[in-house]
């Protein structure tokens, strides 16, 4: 029993001296003893110190656990009972948090690191093979990330093509999903390996800079009756339209940032059931139909002959953007389903 403790106190030892040079450029924390006010290798020195305990405690400790008596914890989050080979694989564990790190890669392109020295202030101690991770901490954190990335106001801001800034309000943008995120945290954390990703967001926007729906996309002015295609912020195609009838609530456009659901030629378009008829009260054939809000979209209306101007105050579609039939069919060949579409 002699010869083995004292192999086990040098090999205790040699890992406290290997802990202790490795991290001796860590400043210490001007806490009391406590897990909050440890760095990680001060935990790791302390459970290896608790390792080196006199012969009676580590008898003691052998008694319990064969008597099957419950382990007691300190108040470093380190079992007062374990047994010295324990202690040190959980001092292993905690030295581990020294060398990692978590970069976030934010939305505009710069990063945010996480060192060793703030990971091992949310490190409470070790449970059996598990780290334990101060959850409020971890909210705090996240709740302050979110509050620099989330777009802020619910607005989308753009210099338009014809010469105007304009906005509208939407719920585009980028928000981080704080409780997706906190998990994530945590389990990277405890898996004690250094990580580069980007939060967990319940929403993505294109870039970072307004509009962040970026710089290729549709946009349709209800006011001016005028659609225009960018790309990189240069018109490549732009059209007088006829939108909803604006004096009808049922048939107005509704503004906002929505995405191209597909595209198809050769469809005819249907109204709502008359309950009287039985028949959809219209049905309209177009050529090229671009969906881009349910059943809402762009299309060439070749009942027209007339586009642009007040035509819709009165003589609106039903929602959908009509479009003379050139103009839809070089539409139809520039755009692909995802292309934003922008009615303001």
């Amino acid at each position: 029993m002699k010869k083995r403790w004292t192999a086990f106190l040098a090999a205790a030892c040699m890992a406290v001296m290997m802990s202790a040079t490795a991290y001796a450029d860590i400043p210490a924390s001007s806490g009391e003893n406590s897990a909050e006010g440890m760095s990680a290798s001060a935990a790791a020195a302390a459970a290896a110190n608790k390792a080196m305990e006199s012969k009676d405690s580590v008898s003691s400790a052998g008694t319990e656990a064969a008597t099957g008596s419950k382990q007691t914890s300190s108040g470093d989050g380190m079992d007062k009972n374990l047994s010295p080979f324990a202690a040190m694989e959980n001092a292993k564990r905690l030295a581990q948090v020294n060398g990692m790190s978590i970069t976030y890669q934010m939305p505009d392109g710069s990063t945010e690191v996480l060192d060793s020295t703030t990971l091992a202030g949310w490190v409470t101690g070790v449970d059996g093979t598990t780290v334990n991770v101060d959850a409020a901490k971890v909210q705090a954190y996240v709740a302050q990330l979110a509050s620099r990335i989330d777009t802020q106001g619910g607005v989308q801001r753009w210099h338009s093509a014809d010469g105007k800034d304009k906005s509208v309000p939407t719920t585009y943008g980028w928000k981080v999903n704080q409780a997706a995120e906190c998990a994530a945290l945590i389990q990277n954390i405890q898996a004690l390996t250094s990580v580069t990703r980007e939060p967990m967001y319940s929403m993505h926007a294109v870039q970072a800079a307004m509009p962040q729906f970026g710089t290729s996309f549709v946009e349709v002015d209800l006011a001016s009756q005028h659609a225009y295609l960018y790309q990189n912020m240069q018109v490549i195609w732009d059209s007088p339209i006829v939108s909803g009838t604006a004096t009808d609530p049922e048939r107005a456009t509704p503004t906002g940032v929505y995405s191209l659901s597909y595209k198809q030629t050769d469809r005819v378009l249907k109204g709502k059931m008359d309950p009287k008829t039985k028949k959809p009260i219209y049905e309209s054939h177009v050529d090229f139909w671009m969906p881009f809000n349910g059943s809402i979209g762009l299309h060439d209306a070749t009942w027209r002959n007339k586009f642009g101007g007040s035509i819709y105050q009165k003589n609106g579609s039903h929602g959908c953007i009509n479009l003379p039939h050139d103009k839809a069919a070089a539409l139809y060949s520039l755009i692909q389903k995802g292309t934003i579409v922008v009615v303001v």
